[in-house]
């Protein structure tokens, strides 16, 4: 097969020869050699407690000369008399020492909980948090490993103001772990840019116990350095490093338990059947059993008889299916292992660890495993030149039932509680209950599986140059990430008799079949950047200049066989040729970039920074492909000026800052949507007869979609005004922000007369608006030499509106509406109702006479709706916001004021925290299987269903009557 390039994804290429130039450039440079008179000094470096400190650096200022101490706290360095010793150590307040007379110098350092959060990764860089413009949050690594969490993601609830984690299941593997950084960012696809160690990778598959700090670029302002990949938000994630000293070796483990929490309850046979009944009565005029089988059912020795008219068992027994098909207990546990040690000038981290966790499945494959293994290396070659080496692997297993775990939960919750597990007498082979049609135990343990692996091979190599010229400094990196994904199903056919094989009662995977997918995937990065900072009196200044260059290629086979000639093996070659099925697909784009940073700075009180992203896609028209993605900030540190230092001393830090940027969403780009592509068809067996003539399956081809050449990225504006505040010798820090956020070419689907024939593209006519607030409270101090503790608050608000997205304004009766051009996404749409129910046939034909009701059928104990228009009936009117007929607006799905509290105690070694975090505000539709089961569904009753209306709860009759 021959696969012919993209023009667009050529011509980036250049700009690859351009960035791999300069690894070619090498320069040996030598070090002068100055002689002065130096005396060797040594000493002891202690915490506050007089613990001895590992890894404290001692460097002599404005030299690279320096020292690292040992096991012991002990450290040697050579320096001139007069020189000053600088000791720093992350989490501490850094002491200086002039060298004189003194052989010894011994230091105590204390601790500083805020340190840790004065320098901030950004991008491309670092810089003080002090001197920040944008929006940025921090989460030291430590913070993370302290919850029973399987991933990254899991550990970001709650935490940081602002950011919001969704989780679309509990099941191991698939969990949907997500987050959505100052709401939504378009109505469509928009997910944060997560980097590690400045490699793009899944979050969900990150181990908390490699992670340094994470840090989230919330404006324009701060992630506009990544252009169009950051309109969502961008999460850069630094893993833990070596330093000098003796190897140190670090082993965490955990092992959890997963309790299913308010987990909806099985009625008993006798109650199931009773409201089975009560709703049969309403609906038909008569109930299903008679009293004759209701006295059987109240029988605890008699549980099973022969239909006497069909070909089929009756049961009376009082089954637990929840019990049977499901742990209410699973098990989590994790084993993380690290070590590390190294010089100064080389030193090494190699880390792996193994996360299993448990489903809710009794029976059969359900679970989920993954292998971490890490390694950083970081090399001073000389005063000129670093090297720092990442590299990775992720394996992660996941297998399931290949019925889906979610179908069985479901048909747990259908089985009637009356009914057997088993069949009283074993039938072909079938010792498992026929009469339920489907089995979900039986599926549990024969119904199939489904296995998915995924492995992904990261490495990254950076190369710094510095001290040529004072103040500049030149990164060439580069990296890769590889990804392999496997997955295979083996749908087994189950077949369920009534008493005899004369009658077939249900079945599930009819045929059997065998279904293989296998993709491999690329990702290359490769980029340049030099840093220059300039001093002059009180002006600071620094630019950041760079380009870069970023492809990515996927190749993905899938098969699938249906019709096994055995339902014990599975493999492709067993299948019915006819209804076999396979397909190719490669996936291919690229990315170029030049991007750039200026900070300016007097007197460290008014901050300046603007930033610019210039990009340019594959995915896009030549003409269109290239966009300018620039923000600025400023800041005012208030707290450094003098009527605030004579007047407030416990004023440690008061800054304003101010933010506006655009940023580029390329997130719901197809490939080549400017390019009238063909697909090939293929109907879709087992269910579509394939097209055969004279025994030869016919390929067609057709177009999908219409091309769109002027299709260009969608602009988000974002504003940002926030202050940071910091009192008490920073014991207490508040953070406040308030943002608003603009999509004004969001892609939007037209709506075009059906005549086309032909599905339509996505074009920049939408818009949608975001604005919200964010707070974030922190206290941290001692209360003695022993104990620390701390005590957290955060909590966020964000809303929406979808301005204009092509005239969309269809209600679609009650129920959650995604899309409604002048209202938030996600807007939950019902009638009004009146207080209680219709107690009886008098009140239902008063209110008949005046209202055509919702349900023709309404009778007591209905629910009355109101109509609120006065037009005589219940309706949607034109199912649109101008005449919504008796529909009201509700609310929106999308959480609001959500919050996360945290307390921590620790105790020389010993630390306990406890954490809440959740959401102030939330509509949602309880959907109909949970509303009122049995309505035109299999959905069995709970036991919330018990209290329901009755003639007797409405006291009409005594239980004498």
């Amino acid at each position: 097969m021959r696969v012919e390039t993209i023009s667009g994804v050529q011509n980036f290429r250049s700009w690859k020869y351009l960035l791999s130039f300069s690894l070619l450039f090498i320069i040996q440079l030598n070090s002068a050699v100055v002689f002065a008179q130096v005396k060797t000094v040594t000493g002891t470096v202690n915490d506050a407690k007089g613990t001895p400190m590992i890894g404290v650096n001692v460097t002599v200022k404005g030299t690279n000369a320096g020292a690292i101490t040992d096991s012991r706290g002990i450290y040697s360095v050579s320096a001139a008399p007069g020189s000053v010793l600088m000791f720093s150590f992350a989490g501490y307040n850094g002491v200086e020492q002039t060298v004189d007379s003194r052989a010894t110098i011994d230091v105590s350092l204390t601790e500083n909980p805020q340190s840790l959060e004065n320098v901030v990764v950004i991008g491309y860089g670092t810089q003080k948090k002090v001197n920040l413009s944008g929006s940025v949050s921090q989460v030291s690594g430590k913070d993370l490993i302290n919850r029973p969490v399987p991933n990254v993601t899991g550990a970001l609830q709650g935490v940081l103001p602002g950011v919001t984690v969704v989780r679309g299941s509990g099941q191991p593997g698939d969990e949907g772990y997500g987050i959505r950084i100052r709401g939504f960012t378009s109505a469509n696809s928009a997910s944060a840019l997560v980097l590690v160690d400045g490699i793009e990778q899944d979050m969900n598959l990150i181990d908390p116990n490699d992670v340094e700090s994470l840090t989230v670029l919330k404006d324009a302002s701060a992630s506009a350095i990544y252009g169009a990949r950051a309109a969502a938000g961008v999460v850069l994630i630094t893993t833990k490093q070596g330093s000098a000293g003796k190897t140190r070796i670090s082993f965490n483990s955990y092992y959890g338990v997963n309790i299913t929490a308010r987990q909806p309850q099985r009625l008993n046979s006798w109650d199931e059947q009773i409201l089975i009944d009560e709703a049969r009565k309403n609906a038909t005029g008569s109930p299903e059993f008679n009293a004759e089988q209701l006295e059987w059912l109240m029988n605890p020795n008699f549980s099973v008889r022969p239909n006497p008219t069909q070909d089929r068992w009756e049961y009376f027994g009082n089954n637990n299916w929840l019990k049977e098909g499901m742990d209410k207990i699973n098990h989590m546990q994790n084993y993380a292992l690290s070590v590390s040690g190294g010089e100064q000038k080389l030193n090494y981290l190699l880390s792996g660890s193994y996360y299993k966790r448990d489903g809710v499945m009794r029976y059969g494959p359900d679970n989920n495993f993954r292998t971490n293994l890490k390694l950083n290396v970081n090399a001073e070659l000389n005063k000129y030149v670093s090297l720092k080496l990442t590299t990775g692997y992720i394996g992660s297993v996941t297998e399931e039932n290949a019925f889906g775990t979610d179908q069985i939960i479901n048909r747990l919750y259908r089985s009637r509680t009356r009914q057997s597990l088993y069949a009283p007498e074993a039938l072909a082979g079938q010792k498992y209950n026929g009469d339920l049609q489907i089995n979900p135990v039986d599926i549990e343990q024969n119904g199939g599986f489904e296995k998915r692996s995924y492995e992904t091979f990261t490495g990254r190599l950076g190369l710094q140059v510095k001290n040529v010229v004072k103040g500049l400094t030149f990164d060439v990196v580069g990296w890769r990430n590889q990804n392999n994904y496997n997955m295979e199903n083996n749908s087994r056919t189950l077949l369920w008799y009534g008493r005899t094989t004369n009658t077939l009662r249900g079945s599930i995977n009819t045929p059997n079949s065998i279904s293989i997918v296998k993709n491999k995937a690329y990702q290359n990065n490769l980029q340049g950047f030099f840093t220059y900072s300039l001093k002059v009196k009180d002006h600071d200044f620094k630019i950041m200049q760079g380009a870069s260059y970023e492809e990515y290629r996927k190749d993905e086979a899938s098969a699938s066989a249906y019709n096994m000639i055995t339902n014990d093996f599975f493999t492709l070659n067993l299948g019915d040729p006819l209804l076999a099925k396979s397909a190719e697909k490669v996936e291919t784009w690229a990315l170029g970039s030049l991007f750039g940073r200026f900070n300016y700075s007097f007197r460290g009180k008014y901050l300046f920074e603007a930033s610019y992203r210039y990009d340019g896609s594959s995915r896009l028209a030549p003409t269109k492909r290239w966009d300018l993605f620039p923000s600025f900030s400023a800041a005012w540190r208030v707290s450094e000026e003098n009527f605030i230092k004579d007047h407030f001393s416990f004023i440690d830090n008061l800054k304003v800052r101010v933010s506006w940027g655009q940023l580029g969403n390329g997130s719901p780009l197809s490939l080549y949507p400017y390019i009238a592509l063909l697909t090939s068809g293929l109907s879709q067996p087992p269910n579509e007869p394939n097209l055969v003539f004279n025994d030869i399956r016919s390929q067609y081809l057709y177009q999908n979609t219409l091309a769109s050449p002027e299709v260009t990225w969608e602009t988000v504006q974002q504003s940002n005004i926030g202050i940071d505040l910091g009192l008490l010798k920073n014991r207490l820090n508040i953070t406040f922000d308030l943002y608003e956020k603009r999509n004004k070419d969001m892609l939007a689907r037209l709506e075009l007369p059906n005549i086309i024939g032909i599905n339509t593209p996505s074009f920049n006519v939408g818009e949608l608006k975001s604005w919200g607030a964010e707070l974030d409270v922190k206290w941290r101090d001692h209360l003695s030499k022993d104990i620390d503790y701390r005590v957290g608050f955060n909590i966020s608000d964000n809303q929406n509106k979808l301005v204009k997205y092509n005239g969309i304004s269809t209600i679609n009766g009650p129920g959650v509406v995604n899309l409604l051009e002048g209202y938030a996404m996600n807007t939950v749409w019902g009638y009004r109702t009146a207080p209680g129910y219709f107690n009886t046939q008098a009140e239902v034909d008063a209110y008949k006479s005046k209202v055509t009701p919702l349900f023709p059928n309404t009778g007591p104990g209905d629910i009355q709706y109101l109509d609120l228009n006065g037009n005589g009936r219940i309706d949607a009117g034109e199912n649109n916001p101008r005449n919504p007929g008796d529909l009201v607006y509700l609310g929106t799905t999308n959480a609001r004021y959500t919050y996360g509290f945290d307390l921590g105690i620790t105790w020389k070694r010993l630390d306990f925290s406890l954490f809440f975090q959740g959401a102030l505000k939330r509509t949602f539709l309880i959907d109909q299987g949970t509303m009122s089961p049995l309505n035109q569904t299999a959905d069995m009753p709970w036991t919330i269903h018990m209290d329901r209306w009755t003639q007797y709860s409405a006291g009409l009759y005594t239980s004498d009557q």
